[in-house]
């Protein structure tokens, strides 16, 4: 760091104090650099501002693609959108054509499932002769569900058809059993 030698007392300074710092004598080496704004000539005049760094930026002009509409013009007439299928096969829910599952004949299938079910379970509780019984009308209504295409009843028509089956198998090796041993 270079210093000076104040000129006024002899003291030895850095290069870069405004000031003495022995006597206060300003730094004849030392930039000046004034902070202050210059007085203002008339007291009524607002002093000068310095140029701004920032300038208002530059853009290009707006770019139009075609033709702008013309305001206050009639909008075009409505067209409702063509609903009709691209193929034959009819939607459910439509008018004619009811869903499958709220249809008479499959009501009247899973009603036979719940049958078959009950039957089943009564076969293995008390009358093994209901096993045979549960397990016709649950072969019948579980055939017809999966020949309508519905899902709701079947796995009742399933169970039945289980339940009606073993409480046969146990009716029958009773049977036998009571024959053997007779």
């Amino acid at each position: 760091m270079p210093f000076y030698y104040c000129p006024n007392c002899g003291a030895s300074n850095p290069d870069s104090a405004a000031a003495c710092y022995n006597c206060g004598a300003p730094n004849p080496t030392a930039q000046t650099t004034d902070a202050t704004p210059p007085a203002a000539t008339n007291p009524f005049e607002a002093p000068t501002q310095p140029q701004s760094p920032y300038q208002a930026p530059s853009y290009p002009p707006p770019v139009t693609y075609g033709t702008p509409p013309t305001p206050y013009q009639q909008p075009a007439a409505y067209t409702p959108p063509d609903v009709t299928p691209a193929y034959g096969a009819p939607l459910y829910g439509q008018v004619g054509y009811p869903y499958p599952a709220s249809s008479i004949e499959a009501q009247r299938l899973q009603g036979q499932a719940r049958t078959a079910l009950i039957l089943g379970i009564l076969g293995l509780i008390c009358c093994g002769l209901l096993g045979p019984v549960a397990l016709a009308i649950g072969m019948q209504a579980k055939s017809g569900l999966q020949r309508m295409g519905v899902m709701e009843g079947q796995s009742l028509a399933l169970v039945g058809m289980i339940l009606g089956g073993a409480a046969t198998i146990i009716w029958l090796l009773s049977i036998l059993i009571g024959f053997v041993s007779g």
